[in-house]
């Protein structure tokens, strides 16, 4: 079972970023959204799409497909966002998913 550990190379199409989004995700959310007014980190990002993926403040993963707008979203729904309860069950069902995908 893998560990989270950005010294461990992820598979394709993830790759680890010292890029930070969590304004760029600030911006799109509004006050209905899973994400809105929780500290987040951004660790990961696909290379083929626009999903990051964000350490929460809870420890929880969150992979949000981010849509570039400069507006917040207040439907709740957008940007598009799943989480994840730990490192096993994001690596397991969505990791490793796109992996097989994207080969």
């Amino acid at each position: 079972m893998q560990k989270f550990d950005k010294n461990i190379e992820l598979p394709e199409p993830w790759y680890w970023t010292n890029q930070n989004l969590s304004g760029q995700l600030e911006k799109e959310i509004g006050k209905s959204h899973i994400l809105f007014d929780k500290k987040v980190k951004t660790l990961a990002r696909r290379q083929d799409n626009d999903d990051v993926l964000f350490l929460v403040e809870d420890n929880s993963f969150a992979v949000v497909h981010l849509t570039w707008s400069n507006n917040s979203h207040y439907d709740g729904q957008y940007p598009i966002t799943l989480e994840y309860d730990s490192w096993e069950e994001l690596y397991e069902n969505r990791i490793l998913k796109d992996k097989e995908e994207f080969e």
